[in-house]
């Protein structure tokens, strides 16, 4: 292919030119890039391969993304670059097609296959993981990264949040002391002063449950009770989340915030509704439809179209979408400024992962976002240290708790334990937990770092002219080409296989692997064909 780009337009924040420089002035072969949630990991993963690309130092790149639908999305923002990344390579095609600098990958795929990337990348070849904390999500996945790009030239890893090693360590990271160490650093409190982040306020919601426990006991409390037992206190977080008195009561009061701010503020505000399993999505969006009228977008891991029903909603201006997972880490959906935390899900970093859903600054960094959350001394505890220190080192555990456990090991499907169920629950109270010294400017005691005068921030980067990825704008070709060659069969009397085969013998082999050019050349052949009425 011509590889060769024209020169980098997009505009950079300022800590992402100076990651740039950081990196471009040592070369390493391996770096890790620690930037908050919404500050823009992938912008920055764009211009390094830009630049690598277009000095021809590397000729392939590989990204590897911890979610499915995270491909198109990152396929998007390269192209954005002039860099044209294959978000739907599959392992079986066995090889790239010439049009492309590479692909993008998640950490399952590439897991399956690892000795095929470690021969696509005989090449010397840039490597960007992202979010690379999910390494260690299993033990092969870290296994794989190593046989599959050991060789390559340059990888650079990406994450939204520091984290620990208490194992086996994920590849590629240097550590101290079982802490990583990011080669360039990128905290909240940074994105706040640089207006790339919001103010974060925690509504939380007090009440009341009474539930029967897996001992087969009724039990009775207040979120103001203080509870000895890991296990009451989540039956008593399960039971306020599945209780329509109470969940429908934070449902309604978060659909009047988002209502003002759409009245007031923002008219596209969004609103991001977070659930245990696919169960309580579906009864959550339900719940919403009777109490506010609104018609919410239902995203379910399993349906074909789940990544293209997320990519609508954040170019829509629908007020709600209802997730399990897919939307708790990685998606750019600026617009979200009112969110539910109906999860069970205690751990730190699937905490701040959703917290970071809201963060990202569209237009004015002063814009506050709001997360609704029961007032669970769990949850209470990791808001209070979102606002209180955002420094501190988040930790990734090789021997999940038993909630994350029961997460991602029976699936967000959702297992219902037999013995316990659900009585009553209702909402008693609500206190505020907002800004701290992170998220409130006016509350810093000593003065922030002045900002340059001469700089001004950059417009927001996602409101670049719209772009198809190369296996978008390949998808629309070959669906022409479908058409055509129906059309030209029932014209002609001949099969498509043999349609097809003529096209293949003339323009470079088969169509799993054809480039934008030969897709374009195959149309215009039928298309002349059709014109003159004549299959030849």
């Amino acid at each position: 292919m011509d590889d060769r780009l024209k020169a980098w337009k997009l505009p950079l924040r300022r800590w992402q030119r100076d990651a740039f420089e950081v990196w471009s002035s040592a070369r390493p072969k391996d770096a890790l890039i620690v930037a908050t949630p919404g500050a823009g990991k992938t912008r920055f993963a764009a211009r390094l391969a830009h630049a690598v690309l277009a000095e021809r130092s590397v000729r392939r790149l590989f990204i590897v993304v911890p979610r499915e639908h995270l491909k198109a999305q990152t396929a998007i923002a390269l192209a954005q670059a002039g860099v044209r990344v294959d978000h739907r390579f599959e392992n079986g095609a066995g090889a790239l097609a010439s049009d492309v600098h590479g692909a993008v990958v998640t950490y399952q795929q590439l897991a399956a296959a690892p000795g095929l990337y470690r021969r696509l990348t005989q090449v010397p070849t840039l490597v960007v993981l992202d979010e690379i904390h999910h390494a260690g999500d299993a033990a092969t996945w870290g296994n794989s990264l190593r046989e599959a790009f050991g060789h390559a030239a340059h990888r650079i890893s990406l994450s939204g949040t520091p984290f620990r090693s208490d194992g086996s360590a994920i590849p590629f990271v240097r550590y101290e002391r079982g802490e990583c160490i990011a080669d360039f650093s990128y905290d909240y409190a940074a994105a706040l002063r640089d207006g790339v982040c919001r103010p974060l306020i925690f509504p939380l919601q007090g009440g009341y449950a009474e539930w029967v426990g897996k001992d087969g006991e009724m039990h009775k409390a207040s979120f103001d009770q203080a509870l000895r037992s890991k296990s009451r206190m989540s039956e008593r977080l399960r039971t306020v989340l599945v209780h329509e008195a109470w969940i429908g009561d934070v449902i309604t009061k978060a659909h009047e915030r988002l209502t003002e701010l759409r009245r007031t503020d923002a008219r596209d505000a969004g609103g991001l509704m977070i659930a245990m399993n696919q169960e309580h999505a579906r009864f959550l969006a339900g719940l919403l439809r009777a109490r506010t009228g609104s018609e919410p977008t239902v995203v379910l891991s399993d349906e074909d179209n789940a990544s293209r029903k997320i990519a609508a909603f954040a170019r829509s201006t629908d007020p709600w979408i209802v997730a399990v997972h897919m939307v708790s880490e990685g998606v750019d959906i600026p617009r979200l400024r009112v969110g539910i935390y109906a999860s069970n899900v205690v751990t730190e970093m699937y905490f701040r992962q959703f917290c970071g859903r809201f963060v990202r600054a569209a237009g004015s960094g002063k814009q506050h976002a709001f997360v609704y959350l029961p007032d669970d001394t769990r949850l209470r505890e990791l808001a209070s240290r979102v606002t209180a220190d955002v420094r501190g080192v988040l930790t990734v555990k090789r021997e999940l708790d038993e909630l994350e456990l029961a997460q991602r090991v029976r699936t967000e499907r959702g297992a219902v334990d037999n013995l316990f169920e659900a009585i009553a629950a209702n909402v008693d109270g609500e206190r505020v937990l907002d800004y701290g010294p992170l998220f409130n400017p006016s509350a810093y005691i000593a003065e922030p770092a002045p900002e340059p005068a001469h700089e001004p921030l950059p417009a927001p980067e996602p409101e670049d002219d719209f772009v198809l990825s190369v296996a978008e704008e390949k998808e629309l070709l070959r669906k022409s080409l479908a058409t055509l060659v129906t059309q030209a069969s029932q014209r002609f009397n001949v099969e498509h296989k043999r349609i097809h085969a003529t096209l293949n013998q003339r323009f470079g082999g088969p169509i799993a692997r054809a480039t934008v050019e030969s897709l374009r050349k195959r149309r215009e052949a039928v298309l002349t064909w059709l014109d003159k009425n004549r299959f030849e």
